[in-house]
């Protein structure tokens, strides 16, 4: 039997590694400048002019609850991963961007029943790497809930 191969890209938030499916990834950007939304809610961090479209900007550590402040850029610009929902374009800030990963399921375990209510409903499953863990995001139901908040 051969297992179901997962690709991921690893990007760290707060020093957790979470891996995005690599399906929903459009590209990796720096983001060298981007104007602040007024009453934007904690996780839009703003909007930027990404090769002639305007893109909102969402903080996905704050969407996640793993950021308890704001985001205090580490010098340089600032990366985010391009994803694409709903026929929108949005970027997701993050601190680092790692590399793409080729992952089987001999390599995960389901997320711990103990994990908080923000962990627990947006994310899929743990992985265990050789010498650190990777919690894989669900995208898609991270991003849905946006709109049900906007709504």
């Amino acid at each position: 039997m051969i297992d179901s191969e997962t690709q991921l890209i690893s990007v760290t938030i707060e020093g957790q590694m979470i891996g995005l499916p690599i399906t929903a990834v459009r590209d990796v950007f720096a983001i060298t400048r981007m104007t602040p939304v007024p009453r934007g809610g904690r996780a839009v961090a703003g909007l930027v002019n990404l090769r002639g479209h305007i893109v909102t900007i969402l903080d996905l550590g704050a969407l996640l609850g793993s950021r308890t402040g704001d985001r205090q850029a580490k010098g340089g610009d600032t990366m985010a991963v391009g994803v694409e929902w709903n026929g929108e374009v949005f970027g997701l800030v993050v601190d680092e961007i790692g590399d793409v990963l080729s992952l089987t399921s001999d390599s995960s375990e389901p997320m711990p029943a103990n994990m908080g209510h923000t962990w627990a409903r947006y994310t899929r499953r743990v992985h265990k790497l050789e010498r650190d863990l990777l919690i894989e995001v669900d995208l898609q139901t991270l991003l849905d809930s946006m709109t049900l908040q906007a709504a």
